[in-house]
């Protein structure tokens, strides 16, 4: 099989294509045939060696942690049948023509969701739902401040966020206004031309994929008890009398399966912003480190 793989922290340019054996079924393990794959910010921060302290590789890696793909191998799982369309987590590596996968991270793929769309989900919408829900307690009439809305976390957190009854209040550039509007959104603010602080107040959750300064004034803005949840890390000088959490997104069991749901019943959505080849996985995480995507940027694996 062809797939990806890395040896070294290093730039985009240390990802090279390589045929590889294909992985044989393991029990208890569902084997998948690979169509798709999603970009998400921490594949290039694994890669460079910036997260070398907190996920720790050991070498060679094959990158990319979600995808969609056709079951090939149940490995005895029951519920699922070879042939079916699913998507999920790839603690393994996605990038990749076939994986072996833990069925905790698993969904079967809605009718409604492409098999493209569906492999930019898994990641992007688990680590919105945990921080929002999990982590953010958010609920009905609460208020939420979603940092860099229009990327794959915040344009899923700003759906979840809405279908939960919240008020949303979205960072962006002008450019995704209408986008996010679209999603949900109750205020986008431009963060080029106005200071959120001054038009947010009394929030009981922000969701924060951005460090330093932005992090230090979203304090500012959360009501008594209110909390910061982070999905980049930090937590320093968090001010008296409001919480902050930092998330490192674990599959749990029936979260993805509800998210599907969400998806077949037409609350949330999926967006690609563009697909590009399997050997083009450099040029791909290049582009989402510009920080200015919208959605998500989707690997072909399939040949």
């Amino acid at each position: 099989m062809r797939a990806i793989r890395y040896s070294e922290y290093g730039p985009s340019s240390v990802l090279q294509l390589f045929d590889l054996p294909a992985p044989s079924p393991e029990d208890g393990k569902l084997l998948v045939k690979v169509d798709f794959a999603g970009i998400n910010p921490i594949d290039w921060k694994v890669r460079s060696g910036g997260f070398r302290d907190f996920f720790p590789q050991t070498f060679p890696v094959i990158p990319l942690g979600e995808f969609s793909g056709t079951i090939i191998d149940t490995g005895g799982v029951p519920g699922f049948e070879p042939g079916e369309d699913v998507f999920g987590l790839a603690p393994r590596g996605a990038a990749a023509e076939q994986i072996v996968v833990d069925v905790i991270g698993i969904a079967r793929r809605p009718e409604n969701l492409t098999q493209t769309d569906a492999g930019g989900v898994a990641l992007a919408a688990l680590t919105a739902w945990q921080a929002l829900f999990d982590f953010g307690g958010l609920v009905a009439g609460q208020k939420v401040l979603i940092h860099a809305a229009a990327g794959g976390v915040g344009s899923y957190a700003v759906q979840f966020a809405k279908w939960a009854g919240a008020t949303v209040y979205a960072t962006a550039s002008e450019k995704n206004r209408e986008y996010l509007k679209l999603l949900g959104a109750d205020e986008v603010i431009d963060y080029h031309k106005v200071r959120f602080e001054d038009v947010v107040s009394d929030v009981d959750v922000v969701l924060s994929s951005v460090h330093g300064e932005t992090e230090e004034r979203s304090y500012g803005v959360l009501k008594p008890g209110g909390i910061l949840v982070s999905v980049v890390g930090g937590g320093e000088n968090v001010p008296e009398g409001v919480r902050f959490a930092s998330l490192r997104m674990q599959p749990k069991e029936g979260q993805l399966a509800k998210i599907a749901g969400l998806i077949q019943e037409g609350h949330v959505r999926a967006s690609t912003e563009v697909v590009l080849p399997l050997e083009s996985i450099g040029e791909a995480q290049d582009r989402s480190e510009t920080g200015r995507t919208r959605g998500k940027i989707i690997i072909r694996v399939e040949r």
